[in-house]
């Protein structure tokens, strides 16, 4: 009778690697800084930029620090920032030091501060991803980084949930938008800066995304910044006189009252028509989550102030 062979200890060797090597793989992604490797799941994550936040957020998963967390709760407000997340330093110049006292496993950063992720990258590993850039669409691209963060952090169906419900639900606002007569719309887009200066934002924006899938028309044509919005003054608002004032929240009292009762704003269209609404709070550079927010907001507005009767 014969006898089964067993392995050798070279054999056992190459099978102990293979096992190592296939528990160990973790995930590999490609990002803008390179191609990140991760061997375990991240538990600890720090988010330097509100739209990342936002796409933490919409995954489940409680950022242990953000940049300027106070700032996200007014200017962005959901999905809402849980209690106790430390805050550590501005976008745009992150407290190294209070990072590394979080003991992160993962840092999410927009490639706008690519010059800091050497120093990041010392800290824990750093994921870089852009959503605005030249030549792109950043409606697509925030889809993109969602699912890639979604690999990072083992929540891939998540992200594609997410996103599934978001296109759902601007296509739900587009149908309210319908069925009220507002889809074709005409609309400007602005943020007030002041009681002087305001942003204008264009079809490369991310709240353009949201007011086109909703079935608007933005009626600004004029070129922007990489950031999709173009510096403006109430005197570039003209030209267009069947077109809605959209402005975006919050809008401090002060600064509404003093452009209220500048000598140009009667002259305006929009308000001698009252055809001025104002969304929000929203960010206006958000992620996934704040396009389909955005417009469910326009629509909510619109209706209201066109007296339309909606299901």
């Amino acid at each position: 009778m014969l006898k089964g062979k067993h392995p050798g200890p070279a054999l056992w060797a190459l099978f102990l690697m293979l096992f190592s090597l296939s528990a160990s793989a973790g995930v590999v992604v490609k990002h803008d800084a390179g191609e990140l490797r991760l061997e375990q799941t991240p538990q600890r994550v720090v988010a330097l930029n509100w739209w990342l936040v936002e796409h933490l957020l919409a995954l489940g998963v409680e950022p242990v620090g953000v940049a300027e967390a106070e700032g996200y709760q007014k200017w962005v407000a959901e999905p809402s920032l849980p209690e106790g997340v430390k805050s550590i330093g501005r976008r745009q110049s992150p407290n190294l030091e209070a990072i590394r006292a979080l003991e992160p496993d993962l840092i999410l950063v927009s490639g706008h501060l690519m010059a800091a992720v050497p120093a990041l990258e010392a800290i824990a590993p750093t994921l870089v991803q852009t959503t605005y850039a030249a030549g792109s669409n950043p409606w697509d691209r925030a889809r993109e980084h969602l699912v890639t963060l979604g690999k990072v952090l083992d929540r891939e169906a998540k992200a594609r949930q997410v996103i599934t419900e978001a296109e759902q639900n601007i296509a739900q606002t587009r149908q309210r938008l319908a069925h009220a007569g507002l889809v074709g719309q005409p609309a400007f887009l602005v943020r007030f800066l002041d009681d002087r200066r305001l942003r204008i934002h264009g079809d490369t924006s991310m709240l353009n995304q949201a007011l086109e899938l909703a079935g608007l028309r933005n009626v600004w044509n004029r070129p922007t910044n990489l950031w999709g919005f173009t510096p403006g003054t109430l005197a570039d608002l003209g030209g267009h006189p069947d077109a809605w004032l959209i402005y975006i929240e919050p809008w401090p009292e002060a600064d509404q009252q003093r452009v209220q009762s500048s000598d140009l704003w009667p002259w305006l269209p929009m308000a001698r028509h009252e055809r001025v609404t104002g969304v929000g709070p929203v960010w206006t550079f958000g992620g996934v989550a704040s396009v389909p927010r955005m417009a469910r907001m326009l629509a909510d507005q619109l209706i209201q102030a066109n007296g339309t009767q909606h299901p």
